[in-house]
């Protein structure tokens, strides 16, 4: 393996451990940012198409997640749907237009 791939990889498994601990140390709670929303126009041409794009790769993340998660917590087998199938689905297919 080339070394510049190997620094790539490293500080790219170093950003993912940290980042998400950083998130959870400044108290975010995943509730909706206080603000205006987007414009349906935006949302319809940006926003949809993107969280659509994040849906397909999220479904495509779910098999090996369901299945780790079956194997280890099995009380526990909602988790992964509700998290990366039924949130991201709402955000594309039935939340209100401009509500993002």
């Amino acid at each position: 393996m080339p070394r510049s791939f190997r620094r790539l990889a490293a500080a790219l498994a170093v950003a993912a451990l940290l980042f998400p601990a950083a998130a959870g140390a400044q108290g975010f709670t995943g509730t909706k940012v206080e603000g205006s929303n987007a414009s349906p126009a935006f949302d319809m041409i940006i926003l949809r198409p993107v969280g659509f794009a994040g849906l397909v790769a999220s479904a495509v993340l779910w098999i090996p997640a369901q299945a780790m998660t079956m194997i280890t917590r099995p009380s526990e087998w909602e988790k992964p749907i509700d998290l990366m199938l039924k949130k991201p689905a709402a955000y594309v297919f039935t939340d209100p237009i401009g509500s993002h």
